[in-house]
């Protein structure tokens, strides 16, 4: 049998051409893996509700760790502390008169009072007695006895006080005095370090290196504690965030090496991969063409130490060198 080749016709020639370079642009589009620059953000919360007195720094200003950002109203706290100092201070000079011990004019002023107390309890005695003589004759009232009787309870209950406090000035500060004494003081110097603490913690400052990158409050507002009021960028580190294709996730891990193309930047960047996501997610609508809106990839994270000093947010691609 005579069998007839037909020889292709032009189309199909063409097709049959372009189907190899197709498969080489999918698989050189599917190695391309898109990203943006990221930084670190640190998000900067106030610790109480007083309101915003002063913003320092200007949104996208550069900071350096420990410099102020922006303060809050101080009035009330430094009305705590002043309150905590004074009562420290008293209780330290009460602490002081302890260790000195009680004071010669005070011990004579102890004698004195309690020589007088004598006196008016033998006073109160004596005419307790003539009433109650006066009763029991049947020349006195009842009422007049017992108030005579008061009058000396009294006096002899004072002067017993009188005694006590002489002995206690004359025996002098005991242990169990001295030990509260110093108690209280310690007590109250931890009040007044906290009451400082609370002062300082209404400045709000930069934690590390980097640039602010907003504030999120005007002054005069009265943010709730514990709400974000600013927004900081590290600049120590600025790495790539990318999303690796399905096909290339189990090729990329932690320590791998990537080709770094940053927009604006003319050659390639050397990164390291630091982490890939475990969990797959959509791929973002950026990075796919419309034939592969369904296709899913791993987030990824890469140090690049070229980069630093870029902004966050420039796009990028990253592949396999």
């Amino acid at each position: 049998m005579i069998r007839h080749h037909r020889r292709p016709s032009t189309p199909l020639l063409l097709a049959l051409g372009i189907l190899p370079l197709l498969a080489a642009c999918g698989e050189a589009e599917q190695a391309r893996m898109v990203g943006t620059l990221e930084r670190d953000r640190v998000e900067l919360a106030v610790e109480s509700n007083e309101p915003i007195a002063e913003i320092l720094v200007v949104d996208g200003a550069t900071v350096t760790a420990g410099e102020a950002i922006l303060r809050q109203d101080a009035t009330r706290s430094t009305g705590r502390l002043e309150q905590a100092q004074a009562q420290r201070d008293q209780a330290a000079a009460r602490l002081a008169e302890l260790r000195r011990g009680p004071r010669a004019e005070d011990i004579a002023q102890a004698r004195a009072e309690l020589a007088a107390s004598e006196a008016l309890t033998r006073n109160s005695r004596a005419n307790y007695e003539r009433e109650k003589e006066l009763f029991e004759r049947g020349l006195g009232e009842a009422q007049a006895r017992d108030n005579r009787r008061d009058v000396l309870a009294d006096a002899v209950a004072r002067e017993e006080s009188q005694r006590q406090a002489l002995e206690r000035l004359l025996n002098g500060t005991t242990v169990e005095e001295l030990d509260q004494a110093e108690a209280e003081l310690r007590s109250l110097q931890a009040a007044v370090e906290l009451a400082e603490l609370d002062l300082q913690r209404l400045v709000v400052t930069a934690p590390m290196n980097g640039v602010l990158d907003r504030v999120r409050y005007e002054s005069g507002e009265r943010p709730q504690a514990g709400t974000t009021v600013a927004v900081l960028l590290d600049s120590a580190s600025t790495y790539a965030r990318i999303y690796v294709p399905e096909p290339l996730r189990a090729t990329l891990t932690p320590g791998s090496r990537l080709q770094v193309a940053v927009d604006g930047i003319e050659a390639p960047l050397e990164g390291t991969v630091r982490w890939v996501s475990s969990d797959a997610s959509f791929t973002p609508y950026f990075a796919l063409t419309e034939y592969d809106r369904s296709r899913l990839a791993y987030l990824a994270e890469v140090d690049l130490p070229g980069a630093a000093g870029l902004p966050a947010g420039v796009p990028l691609e990253a592949w396999l060198p």
